[in-house]
């Protein structure tokens, strides 16, 4: 027994001997070879989420053809921003269109499109064109497309005029400011220059005005001195700034949410508006013309004095550029006010403004919030105001411009303030169905023997049951 004990106790040693003394190199390669073999299907593994593909639908006012300032057409210069931005963000396609023009102004487009179900995912307009799908609930809530970095460098007015509530509409680009604009060589040529306002201001009053409208009209010779356009909407604010030149007279009473623009000082600007009319000192067929039917004549060099100064310069500069008219001199000057009145405030710009339309998807308007914080950016921003003759409305956004268009106005609102000829903030819902109203009021004004009292009654009637009837 103690030697079948011993015999199993020296195998056993003898084993342990053999497995020590044994080569390790046949194991090292297993070790070295497992992550290779591991390796191959790791590579074929997918490491991220598939990009999800999104189209924006972009449009911005305005119509093919259609150029900036400088003569770049919108069209390649969306066309470059977009390209770079759908390059930075893969999966992301922007369907862009202008829109808008080829309806005198009016968002006949996009009703259209809003009444097929396919509106655009972001509407770019003036801020009044804008606020009509504001008014009927179709607009997303911007808020989060600002950073608070973002919201901190905006003038604090124009973003109160964005927003009903807390809610924001929208996100204003641009805006600016314009007075008159005068062709200088009309008035040189008929020895009344000297008529004219004088540097430093540029001011003048109604009553020389008047005089100065007397010697420079002749209808004779298809000349007049000025021009009214009512036959749409658009553009209604020329008419309206007016107005600023009659401080006592208000047309939208905000805080009554009423409209009183048939007080008796403002029966004296219109009034006073409409013996301009009976004078004959304005070219014939206000009722009927609109914004563009009007601008020929300020090319052609029929009439000598107009309002919204800056969009003529832009037209002429474009003009003239192209070889279309012969080039003519013009100045800048004040909207006349009443004698005893301080100067007029200058125009001020309606903002051109991002609004977007409701979303079911929430990835889809993440996309479209963060395409809009980009556009809003200072160096894009400025772009955009520049490229339309206004101002960038973000206090960060690098500007210059010796351009008279742009830095008289600018100076004279910094000197006599700004006036708001759109009358848009504070109206609760409906504005383009006043503005409508508005319109075919002015239709009855430019009229023989129109009773000036009685046409802003109507008007102020019809307007305050439009407002009054808001939910």
């Amino acid at each position: 027994m103690k030697k079948l004990t011993f015999l199993f106790a020296v195998l056993a040693i003898l084993s342990i001997l053999l497995a020590s003394c044994a080569p390790q190199a046949t194991e090292a390669p297993a070790v070295v070879e497992q992550p290779e073999e591991a390796a191959e299907p790791a590579t074929e593994a997918p490491t991220s989420e598939p990009v999800k593909e999104i189209t924006i639908t972009y449009w911005a006012f305005g119509s093919e053809g259609a150029a900036m300032a400088d003569g770049t057409l919108w069209t390649d210069w969306y066309a470059k921003i977009f390209d770079e931005y759908e390059a930075a963000h893969p999966g992301i396609t922007i369907d862009f269109g202008l829109k808008g023009y080829d309806a005198s102004g009016s968002t006949l487009v996009v009703d259209t499109a809003v009444a097929a179900g396919t509106p655009p995912d972001i509407y770019f307009d003036t801020k009044f064109r804008v606020k009509k799908y504001q008014d009927t609930n179709l607009l997303e809530d911007l808020s989060p497309a600002l950073t608070a970095d973002d919201i901190a460098v905006y003038d604090p007015v124009s973003i109160e005029g964005s927003k009903s509530g807390d809610m924001m509409w929208s996100i204003p680009a641009d805006g600016g400011y314009w007075n008159m604009i005068v062709n200088k060589t009309l008035f040189e040529k008929a020895g009344a220059a000297d008529m004219l306002p004088q540097a430093p201001d540029y001011s003048w009053t109604t009553d020389e005005f008047m005089a100065a409208c007397e010697a420079i009209n002749d209808p004779g010779n298809n000349v007049y001195c000025t021009a009214f356009f009512a036959g749409s909407t658009s553009m209604d604010s020329a008419t309206n700034q007016w107005l600023a030149g009659f401080p006592e007279c208000k047309f939208f009473d905000a805080a009554a949410t009423q409209y009183t623009v048939n007080s008796p000082a403002c029966v004296e600007a219109f009034t006073f508006m409409h013996t301009i009319y009976e004078n004959g000192y304005m070219v014939p067929g206000a009722a009927g013309l609109i914004d563009d039917t009007t601008d020929p004549y300020w090319m052609s060099q029929q009439v000598a004095v107009l309002g919204q100064g800056n969009w003529y310069d832009s037209i002429t500069k474009k003009a003239v550029g192209e070889g279309a008219i012969e080039a003519f001199d013009y100045i800048f000057v004040q909207f006349p006010n009443k004698p005893g009145e301080p100067v007029t405030p200058v125009g001020m710009s309606n903002p051109d403004v991002w609004g977007v339309f409701k979303q079911s998807d929430p990835d889809k308007l993440q996309a479209i919030y963060d395409l809009v914080n980009y556009m809003q950016q200072p160096d894009i921003a400025a772009a955009i105001a520049v490229g339309w003759g206004k101002l960038p409305v973000r206090t960060d956004a690098a500007f210059e411009s010796d351009d008279p268009s742009v830095a008289e106005p600018l100076a004279a609102a910094r000197k006599f303030g700004a006036y708001d000829p759109y009358f848009v903030n504070g109206v609760p819902c409906n504005y383009n169905d006043v503005r409508q109203a508005w319109a075919e009021a002015r239709q009855a004004f430019w009229q023989d023997n129109a009773e000036v009292q009685a046409i802003l009654d109507a008007f102020v009637e019809r307007a305050n049951g439009i407002v009054t009837s808001c939910p």
